[in-house]
């Protein structure tokens, strides 16, 4: 999530991948039958029992209630996933519960965006270790010529993308699932804009999370149902949503199509769900819209 105003590069996204208009009574693109997309269920699936391999770079324990961590974990393709690690300094039990926080389209700060830094320690004073990872070709991971330069990229270019940043996020929670004071059975999403658009994917593929949280979430980025757009279109994965809760935060004054996709997409998932909805712009303060959602956690986490 981003104060500014989205990148001219969103825009050349939304068009790679524009879709046939449809019918003014649906924001939504009808999703795949049940065979197409257990084969779009292929491009998130990895080697079971790869190694984490975690490398620890230091740790930061005066500043908050929480010792922060920095470190990376493995991920597919030989890449390196940097990420901090916040364990809280007071904890209930022994294991404790994860929220895995999905920064925004921020480009070059990643998991040091100001959303991610501010929730990082609301989180922690409730007893939540949280993990933020830097999506693909983000935060440290940028690389000269990326998404900055998205006008000359192919929709296959995008598909690739998301889903690198899915499975990262999926070698993630392997490596909370090795370590002893982790709570396995009690693992949260959270993302905001870009990564509430990469969580409605997450949730639906990877069945270890137990409750989701999708804030001003971009899902209108991508609206074909192409190829390689119905692999990345979140149209195809709300209706299979299982096994978890959702809560949906949406800003009254953001992008209206975001908005009314949000609501459809609601309707659609056969889960417990709630929605909530504020007088806000694109870019939801931490400090001032944490409480539904602190609620939601500990009422379903």
């Amino acid at each position: 999530m981003t104060r500014s105003v989205l990148p001219c590069l969103l825009l050349a996204l939304m068009a790679a991948f524009h879709a046939v208009a449809q019918p003014e009574s649906s924001a939504v693109e009808k999703p795949v039958d049940d065979a197409e997309y257990q084969r779009i269920l292929e491009y998130y699936n990895y080697d079971p029992g790869m190694p984490s391999d975690p490398i620890y770079f230091g740790e930061w324990p005066w500043r908050g209630p929480h010792v922060l961590y920095k470190l990376s974990y493995s991920s597919v393709r030989g890449q390196r996933v940097p990420a901090y690690l916040a364990i809280p300094k007071e904890t209930a039990s022994e294991k404790i519960p994860v929220v895995v926080l999905m920064h925004g389209w921020n480009l070059f700060w990643g998991k040091n965006e100001d959303w991610v830094l501010e929730w990082i320690p609301l989180l922690t004073a409730q007893g939540y270790a949280v993990l933020a990872p830097d999506h693909f070709m983000y935060g440290e991971r940028k690389m000269e010529g990326g998404f900055d330069q998205g006008s000359d990229r192919g929709p296959y270019y995008y598909r690739d993308w998301m889903c690198q940043s899915i499975v990262d996020l999926r070698r993630g929670i392997d490596y909370l699932e090795s370590r002893p004071d982790i709570d396995s059975d009690r693992i949260a999403i959270f993302g905001g804009s870009l990564g509430g658009w990469i969580g409605s994917i997450l949730a639906a593929v990877e069945p270890r999370i137990k409750t989701a949280i999708l804030s001003v979430s971009a899902t209108e980025f991508v609206t074909a149902q192409t190829p390689a757009g119905r692999i990345i279109n979140s149209s195809n994965f709300f209706p299979h949503y299982k096994d978890l809760s959702l809560l949906m935060v949406l800003a009254k004054n953001d992008v209206p199509l975001r908005n009314a996709r949000a609501k459809e997409f609601f309707d659609l998932v056969p889960v417990k769900k709630e929605m909530v909805e504020y007088d806000e712009s694109h870019f939801l303060d931490p400090q001032k819209y944490n409480k539904d959602i602190l609620e939601w956690l500990k009422e379903n986490l």
